[in-house]
């Protein structure tokens, strides 16, 4: 049996900061949505469009009822803006996918292991 690569096409994705109240405080992810499924909802993701070759079954996670892919998380107290420096890929994520997801925001991880 002979296997196949296939190379994975680039898409367009939307980088977008998702804030949301917890018991706790404020919380913020970076996330990506696919940008064909974010234009046929009517709900409007503000974002930076940026081209990732992703392999498929990572959007594991829901914003909306649109599936997204949680890259990152903040890790400081208050609003996740103020933190720039402050921010932790989540578990399954690819560093260098996080990276790319964080640059248009002028946030950093925490940590480069």
């Amino acid at each position: 049996m002979q296997v196949l690569k296939r190379a994975i096409k680039p898409e367009t994705y939307i980088s977008f900061l998702h804030i949301y109240p917890t018991t706790w405080g404020t919380a913020g992810d970076i996330c990506l949505v696919r940008e064909s499924v974010a234009n046929s909802g009517a709900s409007k993701f503000v974002g930076h469009k940026l081209q990732l070759a992703l392999p498929p079954g990572m959007e594991r996670d829901r914003v909306a009822g649109f599936p997204v892919i949680k890259v990152a998380g903040n890790v400081g107290d208050g609003h996740p803006k103020d933190h720039p420096s402050e921010w932790e890929a989540y578990e399954g994520v690819d560093i260098e996918i996080a990276l790319a997801a964080l640059k248009p925001w002028d946030f950093k991880l925490i940590e480069l292991s």
